[in-house]
């Protein structure tokens, strides 16, 4: 794998080390693309237009010390290079903002420790970066974050926490982890006490505010563990929902209104259903009795019309019939409405045919 090409920055104003650097540079066949500034002015202005990955610079300089340039590099790693016996001024640039410091030597031996401490600030810089981006999306998330010890004392919160909450962070810092429970101490009692149904299915708790409030929160936990594996801190996600879980609730209410007005409805249907077919049953037997008392009497006409309306109320009593298991079986509501529009058509097909054979009948 093709080792990355870094951009540094040499601030050095001897001659000699700026030629034992480059020296290095070919000689280890370091990835380096190197820009060097003799001076706090060249420096200055290089800065001013360009970026690098790491700026590595003198103390003592031409026009001033490293740092004077200190407060220019932005991003950069800074590595400040002292003369021997000045540590302690090694030490103060450090406390000032730079990464690491290297001494010089006459032999300039501290030019082969420079590629591992380029890296090591490199990597110093990555680290931080990804601290201050998770730092950044832990204080800025709208759910609350808060992180115990393993003695369940609380030792972070979010700004979320306390919005939440209704603490403040140094009141809260410190304190046990219970107090943010329903109970004096966790258990089962407290703890697991409603299911929420999403598109996932999640244990639901309640929480206690600062004024004593009890509210639900969606709650995740999680442990964390030093490089070693061994457990040092729980951190815990808890998000309100007590907005969700009105609406849940309402949604509930609406289905239990939806459900007995279903079986009302089915109710209804069973009984109107039950009185129809024995309506049809009854005017059957009629019709059928009427032909067979005074058959001769009964014009072919009107023979023909009663028997097509005997077959007809035989269809009506069939889709009775199933509109009333429809209805028995609580069916939805498409199914009723298809299977009563099939009984409309059908009973306005039976008017029809009755209608001319009662007319003919009265005259």
């Amino acid at each position: 794998m093709e080792k990355k090409e870094y951009k540094i920055l040499l601030i050095e104003d001897d001659k000699l080390d700026q030629t034992a650097f480059k020296r290095l540079v070919k000689d280890k066949k370091l990835p380096y693309d190197c820009t060097i500034a003799g001076s706090v002015s060249e420096a200055q202005s290089v800065l001013s237009s360009e970026r690098f990955d790491v700026v590595i610079a003198d103390y003592l300089l031409g026009d001033g010390t490293a740092f004077d340039i200190l407060d220019l590099v932005e991003s950069a790693p800074i590595i400040i290079v002292t003369g021997s016996g000045d540590e302690e001024v090694a030490v103060k640039a450090w406390k000032a903002g730079a990464c690491d410091y290297l001494i010089k030597d006459i032999e300039r031996n501290y030019l082969k420790a420079v590629p591992i401490t380029v890296e090591n600030a490199i990597k110093h810089k990555q680290i931080e970066e990804k601290l201050r981006l998770l730092s950044a999306a832990v204080t800025s998330t709208d759910d609350s974050v808060y992180i115990t010890d393993m003695q369940n004392k609380i030792i972070f919160v979010n700004r979320a926490f306390c919005k939440t909450y209704g603490y403040k962070k140094e009141d809260v810092i410190g304190k046990d982890g219970n107090i943010l429970w329903m109970g004096k101490a966790q258990s089962k009692s407290t703890r697991s006490v409603f299911q929420v149904f999403g598109s996932t299915c999640e244990v639901g708790f309640y929480h206690k505010r600062k004024d004593g409030g009890i509210f639900p929160v969606s709650l995740s936990r999680a442990i964390i563990k030093s490089q070693n594996g061994k457990e040092i801190a729980v951190v815990g996600v808890a998000r309100d929902i007590s907005d969700r879980i009105e609406i849940e609730d309402e949604l509930r209410a609406v289905n239990v209104q939806l459900a007995e007005r279903g079986r009302l409805k089915s109710e209804l249907a069973v009984t109107i259903s039950g009185a129809l077919r024995t309506f049809l049953v009854d005017l059957k037997d009629v019709i059928a009795d009427a032909i067979a008392a005074v058959p001769d009497q009964i014009c072919p006409e009107l023979r023909e019309s009663l028997e097509l309306t005997d077959g007809n109320i035989d269809k009506v009593v069939e889709i009775v019939g199933d509109f009333l298991d429809v209805s028995k079986s609580n069916a939805g509501e498409m199914e009723l409405e298809q299977t009563g529009r099939r009984l409309q058509s059908a009973m306005s097909e039976l008017l029809q045919t009755l209608s001319p054979a009662a007319v003919e009948k009265k005259d």
